[in-house]
C-alpha cells in the first residue's frame, strides 16, 4: 500500500522527536529529506556519527538518511548497530561535530525513532528541532547539494566498543569490585547492549547471565516486557545472584532487580546514588536536576543532604543542557536516567549499572538493605487483576488510553507515571501475579484518591 508522503513534519513529531511506522508513514524518501536537511546545518566537510538499533527498519531508515546527509558534503562515521551511549561517546571521542541515531522506543515498539545530536552527544533543543521540520515544510529553500565530487565519505569505526568499553571501566575501582565475586543477571532486551554489556561486566571480573543477546525480530508488545523481566527476576532468584538488570533497547537506562527478584524504584535508586557515590557526596552545594514530578519526600531528602534542587521537564537533551548551565554534580529523570557528570552529560545504562556494583562492593551489603531505609511518600494505592491475555501487552495499551484521556506520562519501563495536576499516579504490571498496581501521591490527598478513580475507570476499558 502507498501512502502519500507526509507535507508537515509536525506530524510525526512525538514527546520531541521525529517518530514514525516504517514504510507506512516514515517512508526512505522522507528519511533521505530530513537527512539532506540536517546535513545542511553543518558546514560542508565536517563530520557527523551514525548508528541504529538491530532492526531492519532502523536500517532502512538510517541507509536512506545516510544518502541525503552525503549529498550535502558530510562526513559520516558509522557505528552501524549500536547503543546510543556509544554513539554519544562516540561523538565527543572523536570530536565530531553531531550525530544522529536510528531506534525503536520502548514504548513505540511498531515505530522508528530520530535522535539529532549535537556535538557534545547532547540531543538537539526543541527549537533546533523544529527548525529541521520547518525546513522539511519549506523544501527545497533550505537544502544544500554538493558537487559529485564533494559527496561525503562513509567510515567504519569497530574499534570504538573496545575503546568504550577500557574507558567506563576507568571510572570504577575494578580490583575491589573483583574481589567481592558477585554475580549478576543481565536482559540485553534483543539489542547491541548484547555485543557491549557482557564483556564489560566480565572485564571488571563480575560472573554475568546474559539473557536476549542476540537479533530478534520486532514485535508488538515492549522490549523489555513483563515478560522479560519476569524472567530476569526468576533466574535472579534461581542462580542464586546479587543482581538483575534489564536494559532499555537503546541502552540509556536500566531497570534493576534486587537479589529477592524485586524492583529497586526510580526514587530509592536515586536516593542510593545521592547517599552512597563517593563524587556526589564531595559535591556538596551542587545543584542537583530532578524532573517536577519527584515525590515531596525525595525532594526534601536531597535537600537535607545539603543539595540545591533545579526541577525541569524532561525533554529530549534538557536535563544535559542544564547539567552544563548548573555546573550540577548530579542529574535524574524518572524515565529511569541517571546522569552523572564526571562521566558525561547524558545517561549511560552501563554506567549506571558500574555505579551500582561499586557501591554494593564498597558498602559491603546488598542494594535491598542498602535502599530499605530510605523515607517513602506516604501514597494510595489499589490492585486492580487483569487477564492473562491483556498482560503482553498491556503498557502499550494503558499509553494509548493515557494519551486519548489528555494526560502526560513517563515511560518507566515496566512502570508508567501519569501526570495530573499537583498529583501523579504510577501504574505497574505486578511481577508475580496478573494484576495492576496503582499508586498515587500528592500533598492533597483527596487529589490523590481522585486519581486512583479516574484511573481505575481508564483500566476497566481494557
Amino acid at each position: 500500500m502507498i501512502h502519500n508522503p507526509i507535507e508537515d513534519l509536525n506530524e510525526l513529531k512525538k514527546n520531541g522527536r521525529i517518530i514514525g511506522k516504517a514504510n507506512y508513514v516514515f517512508t526512505p524518501e522522507i528519511s533521505s529529506l530530513i537527512g539532506s536537511i540536517h546535513g545542511s546545518l553543518f558546514k560542508q566537510g565536517e563530520s557527523v556519527v551514525m548508528g541504529r538499533d538491530y532492526h531492519n527498519d532502523s536500517r532502512m531508515l538510517k541507509r536512506a538518511y545516510t544518502s541525503g546527509m552525503m549529498s550535502t558534503g558530510i562526513n559520516l562515521l558509522n557505528l552501524s548497530d549500536c547503543t546510543l551511549p556509544l554513539l554519544q561517546f562516540t561523538i565527543r571521542r572523536f570530536g565530531a561535530s553531531g550525530g544522529f541515531y536510528f531506534s525503536g522506543g520502548h514504548l513505540f515498539s511498531e515505530d522508528v525513532g530520530i535522535r539529532f545530536l549535537d556535538a557534545g552527544g547532547i540531543e538537539l533543543a526543541q527549537s533546533e528541532l523544529q527548525r529541521i521540520i520547518e525546513s522539511y515544510n519549506n523544501y527545497p529553500q533550505q537544502v544544500r547539494r554538493v558537487d559529485p565530487n564533494e559527496i561525503g565519505q562513509i567510515t567504519a569505526i569497530p574499534q570504538t566498543a573496545d575503546i568504550y568499553i577500557k574507558s567506563l571501566q576507568q571510572f570504577v575501582n575494578k580490583k575491589k569490585i573483583k574481589e567481592a565475586k558477585l554475580k549478576i543477571v543481565v536482559d540485553c532486551s534483543y539489542g547491541p547492549t548484547g555485543k557491549i554489556t557482557p564483556l564489560l561486566i566480565n572485564d571488571i571480573g563480575v560472573e554475568v547471565i546474559a539473557l536476549n543477546t542476540h537479533y530478534r525480530e520486532r514485535s508488538s508488545s515492549p522490549v523489555p516486557s513483563i515478560n522479560t523481566i519476569r524472567n530476569t527476576a526468576d533466574i535472579v532468584k534461581a542462580s542464586n545472584s546479587h543482581l538483575g538488570v534489564c536494559f532499555d533497547v537503546d541502552g540509556s537506562r536500566i531497570l534493576i532487580i534486587d537479589e529477592n527478584g524485586l524492583e529497586i524504584t526510580y526514587e530509592d535508586l536515586l536516593m542510593l546514588f545521592i547517599t552512597f557515590d563517593k563524587r556526589i557526596q564531595k559535591s556538596k552545594g551542587s545543584t542537583i536536576i530532578t524532573t517536577p514530578s519527584i515525590s515531596p519526600v525525595v525532594r526534601e531528602f536531597i535537600e537535607d543532604s545539603n543539595f540545591p534542587i533545579k526541577q525541569v521537564e524532561n525533554y529530549p537533551g534538557e536535563i544535559s543542557r542544564q547539567i552544563r548551565e548548573e555546573r550540577a554534580c548530579f542529574a535524574a529523570a524518572d524515565t529511569l536516567k541517571f546522569y552523572f557528570s564526571e562521566y558525561a552529560p547524558f545517561s549511560d545504562g552501563n554506567f549506571i549499572l558500574l555505579k551500582v556494583l561499586e557501591i554494593m562492593t564498597a558498602q559491603n551489603d546488598l542494594i535491598s538493605s542498602l535502599s530499605r531505609g530510605f523515607p517513602k511518600g506516604i501514597k494510595i494505592n489499589k490492585t486492580i487483576s487483569v487477564s492473562s491475555d491483556l498482560i503482553n501487552n498491556i503498557h502499550n495499551r494503558l499509553r494509548e488510553l493515557a494519551e486519548q484521556n489528555g494526560y502526560r506520562y513517563h515511560d518507566i519501563i515496566n512502570e508508567l507515571k501519569i501526570i495530573g495536576d499537583d498529583a501523579y499516579i504510577i501504574i505497574k504490571v505486578a511481577l508475580y501475579r496478573n494484576a495492576i498496581l496503582l499508586s498515587a501521591e500528592s500533598e492533597d490527598k483527596d487529589k490523590a484518591q481522585e486519581m486512583i478513580l479516574n484511573m481505575e475507570k481508564i483500566i476497566s476499558k481494557l
